[in-house]
C-alpha cells in the first residue's frame, strides 16, 4: 500500500492535481460549494472552468472541481397556486427562509450541489446557481416573437443596464456562477419561417427606413454585391430599383442566394448581439463567466455558434424539440436520449465545455395525469431509467461539466392544460421511488466521471 500511494504522490505533483485513493474519493466530502475537496486546483475565489486529467470542470472559489447538477425554478414554488395545499404550507406557512432551507435540504439529499435557473433570493447565497437575465421575447416557444433591433441605441442601453447588474451581482456573491441569458432566441431562418412566419433577418429587413438595423441590413447588402443592384437582382431573380427598397412580398426567402445572403447577415446579427452585451459585462467583471445564450437544441445555426463562441466561456444547450407549432410529430423524442454525436459537433464547433440547462421527462401519476413541455413516459420507473441513461451517456464526454433538471414542484399550467412536472406532487410530497433512483443516479454519475481513465 506504501509503494501504491508513493506512486500516485508522484504521478500527482507532475500533474500539479491531487487526486488521491479513489475510494476515500468517492465518499470525499465536498466544500460549500458542492466542489470536491479531494480533487483540487489552484484557489482564486472565484468560479472558472478548467481542464483537468482530461476533462472539463467548473472549478470553486475555494479551489475544488465541481461537476455541477442543479435543479431550476426553485423560485416558483412562491407564486405556485399548489403551494397553499403542500406539506411545505403546512410546515412553514410563508416562512420563506425556512422553506427554501428545506427546498435545499431535499436537494442537497438527492445529489443536487446547485440551484440552476432561477432560485430564489434566499438560496443564492447557500448554493451555487446562474445568473439569468432576460433580454428579448423571441424564444422557441415565445408568442408572439418579439425581436428587437439590436443595431439600436435601445438595445444598446439595455445591455449596459442588465450586463451591470448581473456582473455586480456576481461579483458581490462567490456562489453566482456564470451569467446566462433567458430565454433562447429563435435563431434558425428556416425552422422559424416554417413555425412563426418570420425570423431574425425579415424583422430586420422590414424595419422603416432609417432604422439602425435596417441601415446596417442595407450596408451589407451593399458591400456583399459591389454597391451594384442589377447584381442583386440577378442573384434573387427581382427587379429592386434600390438596395433601400430590398424586401417584401416579391423577395423569394428559399431562394438559394437570399438565403446565403440571410445567413451571413444573421452571423452579423449574432456578432453585434455577443458583442455589444458581452462587452459591459467583461468591462465589470473581467474573470465572470460568461455562458450567454441557452441555446435550443437544432436551433442554433452554425453561423451563430461561431460567433457566439468568440466571447462565450461557456455553452448552455437545452435539449428538446419545441418548436411552437411543433415542425413534425418525433417517432423517438430527442430530449429523451442524450445526442453523442451533435453535442460533439457543437463542442467541435465552439471549443467550450457544455452545459445542459433544462431539461427533464415526465411520466404518469395520479396526481399529475397529464405533463407538457417534455415527453411523457407511461411510468415512473421508465422515466427514472430515461433520465440514468442520459446523464450517463452525457458525462461520458469529457466536455460536460453541468446537467441543470426542469422543475422541483409540480405545478398546473392553464396555458398548456397541462402540469410541468417537478420533483414533487402538487400536494408537496415527493415522487418517491423516482426520487430515489435520480439520487442513485447522480451519485454514480459522480463515481463514473471520477472513475474515468
Amino acid at each position: 500500500m506504501h509503494r501504491y500511494h508513493l506512486f500516485h504522490r508522484l504521478i500527482l505533483t507532475a500533474c500539479s492535481v491531487v487526486f488521491i485513493d479513489l475510494v476515500a474519493t468517492l465518499h470525499a466530502r465536498t466544500d460549500r460549494f458542492g466542489g470536491l475537496e479531494t480533487v483540487t486546483a489552484e484557489i482564486t475565489g472565484r468560479f472558472r472552468l478548467e481542464t483537468i486529467r482530461d476533462r472539463w470542470w467548473f472549478v470553486t472559489p475555494e479551489g475544488h472541481a465541481m461537476i455541477a447538477l442543479g435543479v431550476n425554478h426553485l423560485n416558483e414554488v412562491r407564486n405556485a397556486p399548489e403551494y397553499p395545499r403542500t406539506v411545505l404550507a403546512q410546515r412553514f406557512g410563508n416562512d420563506w427562509p425556512r422553506v427554501h432551507a428545506e427546498i435545499e435540504k431535499q436537494i442537497r439529499a438527492w445529489g443536487f450541489n446547485s440551484a440552476g435557473f432561477f432560485p430564489p433570493q434566499e438560496m443564492r447565497r447557500t448554493m451555487p446557481y446562474i445568473v439569468t437575465t432576460k433580454f428579448i421575447s423571441a424564444s422557441f416557444w415565445s408568442e408572439p416573437l418579439e425581436y428587437v433591433d439590436v443595431f439600436g441605441p435601445a438595445f444598446a442601453s439595455d445591455a449596459e443596464t442588465k450586463a451591470l447588474a448581473a456582473a455586480t451581482e456576481m461579483k458581490s456573491n462567490p456562489m453566482a456562477m456564470a451569467w446566462a441569458w433567458s430565454d433562447s432566441l429563435s435563431w434558425d431562418l428556416k425552422l422559424t419561417r416554417q413555425t412563426r412566419g418570420t425570423d431574425f433577418v425579415s424583422f430586420l429587413r422590414g424595419l422603416e427606413i432609417g432604422a439602425p438595423g435596417r441601415v446596417r441590413y442595407i450596408a451589407f447588402l451593399r458591400e456583399r454585391h459591389g454597391g451594384d443592384i442589377a447584381k442583386l437582382n440577378a442573384a434573387y431573380g427581382t427587379s429592386f430599383s434600390s438596395f433601400e427598397t430590398v424586401g417584401g412580398s416579391t423577395l423569394e426567402l428559399d431562394r438559394t442566394a437570399v438565403l446565403v445572403d440571410d445567413r451571413e447577415f444573421l452571423r452579423l446579427i449574432a456578432r453585434h448581439y455577443y458583442q455589444t452585451i458581452s462587452a459591459v459585462f467583461r468591462r465589470e467583471h473581467p474573470h465572470g463567466l460568461l455562458m450567454g445564450e441557452r441555446f435550443q437544441l437544432r436551433d442554433h445555426p452554425d453561423e451563430v455558434l461561431e460567433e457566439a463562441a468568440k466571447f462565450i466561456d461557456v455553452l448552455g444547450i437545452q435539449p428538446g424539440d419545441h418548436f411552437f407549432p411543433p415542425v413534425a410529430k418525433l417517432t423517438r423524442p430527442d430530449e429523451t436520449w442524450f445526442d453523442v454525436a451533435e453535442f460533439d459537433r457543437l463542442h467541435q464547433i465552439t471549443g467550450k465545455p457544455i452545459v445542459v440547462v433544462d431539461h427533464q421527462c415526465g411520466f404518469f401519476d395520479q396526481q399529475t395525469p397529464k405533463t407538457g413541455g417534455w415527453h411523457q413516459y407511461p411510468s415512473a420507473e421508465e422515466a427514472a431509467a430515461s433520465y440514468d441513461r442520459f446523464l450517463h451517456d452525457a458525462f461520458a464526454r469529457p466536455y460536460l461539466v453541468g446537467y441543470f433538471r426542469c422543475q422541483y414542484l409540480s405545478i398546473y399550467k392553464d396555458q398548456i392544460r397541462r402540469f410541468k412536472q417537478g420533483l414533487l406532487k402538487p400536494d408537496g410530497t415527493p415522487f418517491a421511488a423516482y426520487v430515489s433512483r435520480l439520487t442513485q443516479t447522480n451519485r454514480n454519475v459522480i463515481r463514473q466521471i471520477l472513475e474515468a481513465p
